[in-house]
């Protein structure tokens, strides 16, 4: 870990006061102009996004009806009742995309997919990994550096 994130790390309680909580819960509601390119309805009701912090896995609540939620991990993806009775699944949902172009249309899983891999990624320890800290060096001023989206 690099000199800044060591100091960012210990200003919020240190890795022991991290490694303290098993997941992270938050409201949110989501748009932009993606889902309806994959004809895919967005609602501006408010969803409950949970990301684990030590495992690859997110959820959204609700998802497709009241009494139904997402269940993320790079292998799976699935929507099923608050009881754990499966509404749907897809194996190596990752596959799914392969041929896909910009106006191609999604199923309510590519939908489940895309948003636990984007909470998951933009929400979870990965700010602590070695990759991040990579990212966190002071950057070149005279060149753009496209790794971080900039």
């Amino acid at each position: 870990m690099n000199e800044l994130l060591a100091r960012i790390v210990d200003a919020h309680g240190g890795m022991d006061r991290w490694n303290e909580y098993e997941r992270v819960d938050a409201r949110i509601v989501s748009g932009g102009g993606l889902f309806p390119i994959k004809g895919l309805i967005q609602d501006p009701n408010p969803r409950r996004m949970s990301v684990w912090l030590h495992e690859e896995r997110s959820s959204v609540f609700p998802y497709g009806a009241s009494d139904q939620r997402t269940v993320f991990t790079p292998q799976r993806i699935a929507i099923e009742k608050l009881d754990g009775t499966l509404v749907a699944e897809r194996r190596a949902p990752k596959d799914s995309f392969a041929g896909h172009q910009m106006t191609t249309p999604w199923d309510a899983l590519h939908r489940a997919y895309f948003n636990g891999y984007a909470l998951l990624d933009l929400s979870r320890h990965r700010f602590f990994s070695r990759r991040m800290a990579r990212r966190s060096r002071r950057p070149n001023p005279g060149r753009r550096d496209r790794s971080c989206g900039a």
